[in-house]
Parts: C-alpha cells; sequence; structure tokens
C-alpha cells in the first residue's frame, strides 16, 4: 500500500480538556470504548506544523506547508490479554481545500477547510507558538487562537 500522505510534525502545541464521556458516544466507533484517565474522559486540541508534505511520495507545489488543528479523544480496545489504544478525530481543519478533499475522498478523513495561521516567536530560552482559525457562526467569522510558551 502507497503512503498517502508523508509530512514532518513541528511546533506542536496540546491542550486537554476534561468533558463528560456522554458527548463522546456519537463519535465511538464500534468495537472500541473511551479510554478514561482516572475515570475521566478529556478531548485535546492539537495544533501543528505539516512542513515537507507529500502526495504518494510527491511534493506538493505551494501546499507543502501549513496548520494543522485537530480536536480528539481516546479510546481502548482489548485483544485477548492486550489493551490498545488509539485515537478518534472528531474535527481536523487546514486550511487547503485540495489537500482536504483528498484526504476525505480517498481515506474518509474529517477534513473541513477554514482560515488558518500561525505565529512562532522566542529566543534560545522560549518559544511562543500561537495558531489561529476562522469559526463561522451566525453569519461571523470568529477567530479562535490556541498559544503556547515554553521554556526549551
Amino acid at each position: 500500500m502507497k503512503v498517502f500522505l508523508k509530512a514532518k510534525w513541528e511546533n506542536i502545541i496540546m491542550a486537554n480538556y476534561e468533558i463528560d464521556p456522554k458527548l463522546l458516544i456519537p463519535y465511538l466507533p464500534n468495537g472500541v470504548s473511551l479510554d478514561l484517565f482516572n475515570g475521566k474522559a478529556y478531548v485535546s486540541l492539537v495544533g501543528f506544523m505539516f512542513k515537507n508534505t507529500k502526495l504518494f511520495n510527491v511534493p506538493i507545489p505551494f501546499f507543502g506547508s501549513f496548520e494543522e488543528i485537530n480536536l480528539r479523544f481516546y479510546v481502548i480496545r482489548k485483544e485477548g490479554n492486550i489493551f490498545k489504544r488509539g485515537v478518534v478525530f472528531i474535527n481536523e481543519t487546514i486550511p487547503y481545500q485540495l489537500v482536504a478533499w483528498v484526504a476525505n475522498k480517498l481515506y474518509n478523513e474529517h477534513y473541513t477547510v477554514v482560515p488558518t495561521k500561525h505565529e512562532l516567536s522566542g529566543n534560545n530560552k522560549t518559544k511562543q507558538i500561537k495558531f489561529e482559525w476562522l469559526l463561522q457562526k451566525n453569519g461571523t467569522l470568529l477567530p479562535l487562537n490556541m498559544s503556547q510558551k515554553r521554556s526549551l
């Protein structure tokens, strides 16, 4: 099987939120259950940069680097005596319609396309990473963002 999408992931930030497990049930695939941590369900909002992106190992002109912001939760499946953990993506947001269309059609992904941007700043001791994307509500585009400052 050929590799569909290949890229480096850089400047990853993640925010974890406790959530009522009942809200995740509609997204739960058959054969798995929620992977709880200390009895609690969590979702993660993750932002990162796709770099040097290739489709079927071919570089994508003008689309080689872009932001992705995704919302995910965690699942577990028992096979015999082995527990296998996984991730379910509720949404994956990127800025390019072409990449989203290919992923959605060929691989049954859930990419949505909205304008995104990012900012990186810092020095040798700290790094500031910020991701922004637009969310439409009642006909108005609302900028949402996540940012993190960390020591290197």
